[in-house]
């Protein structure tokens, strides 16, 4: 079994609820009804604090709109100025954004910090690759194969690592993540911040990372999920909802 949080994005027809609108939108991809295991979830629940920022912000002067959603319960309340869900237009996405840029500026100078002074280091995906395509080839050989290039062990020492407990896997290799340009690593980041990890556009279309990936180890497909997402949450009319519905699948 499985978690996520999906952005719901539906419009608010006259004399009906948005959450009724939501339940509607999200009715087709109920498992345990027509679309089976072809589903997303057996069990939802409006929740936008189930992300890091603690929910959607709200644009200064609005917070008490009544088309602002703070459905779920929050331990300790909610933060200020944050919700559930609501029209676009009453949401800030260049806060929390410029937020984030501020502390992946400050990541990558680290980064850069290190990466000067060694050779470029290959990532794990290629020795996962490897590892894909040569049975003489374990995983503990990528692995260790990768993590013993001198920038990856300089990377470690710094960041004050176990290494012979640290697991790089896709996700979390720092030559992926940090790649060699400043520019492209703040870019894909940065288009995190507002998105989940699943996406139910206005068409009724569900969309995650696997819709853009060409293969197991193809880790740019979840950057090309969420640039894509960024953009389409930010282009929406300002009176679409938004709302973040965590799921359970």
């Amino acid at each position: 079994m499985a978690h996520a949080t999906v952005t719901v994005c539906v419009t608010e027809p006259p004399g009906r609820a948005v959450v009724d609108v939501v339940a509607a939108a999200l009715e087709p991809f109920d498992m345990n009804g027509a679309a089976g295991a072809e589903g997303r979830w057996d069990h939802w629940q409006i929740n936008g604090t189930a992300r890091p920022s603690g929910g959607l912000l709200i644009r200064q002067g609005w917070e008490n709109d009544p088309r602002v959603l703070r459905i779920s319960q929050p331990p300790g309340g909610w933060l200020p100025g944050r919700c559930d869900g609501a029209p676009r237009g009453l949401l800030d996405f260049d806060t929390d954004r410029a937020a984030a840029r501020r502390k992946l500026e400050m990541s990558w100078a680290e980064w850069d910090d290190i990466a000067r002074h060694h050779p470029p280091a290959r990532p794990i995906e290629e020795f996962l690759s490897r590892y894909d395509t040569d049975p003489a080839y374990s995983l503990d050989d990528a692995r260790r194969d990768h993590r013993d290039q001198p920038l990856i062990q300089a990377f470690i020492t710094a960041r004050g690592l176990d290494a012979e407990r640290i697991f790089f896997n896709e996700a979390t290799d720092p030559v992926y993540r940090y790649g060699y340009d400043r520019n492209w690593y703040i870019r894909r980041l940065t288009a995190r911040e507002i998105p989940t990890p699943e996406l139910l556009t206005l068409d009724g279309t569900w969309t995650d990372y696997a819709d853009f990936s060409t293969g197991m180890f193809d880790m740019a497909a979840h950057d090309r999920y969420y640039i894509a997402a960024d953009e389409y949450l930010q282009n929406l009319p300002p009176d679409v909802h938004l709302v973040r519905v965590y799921i359970h699948c």
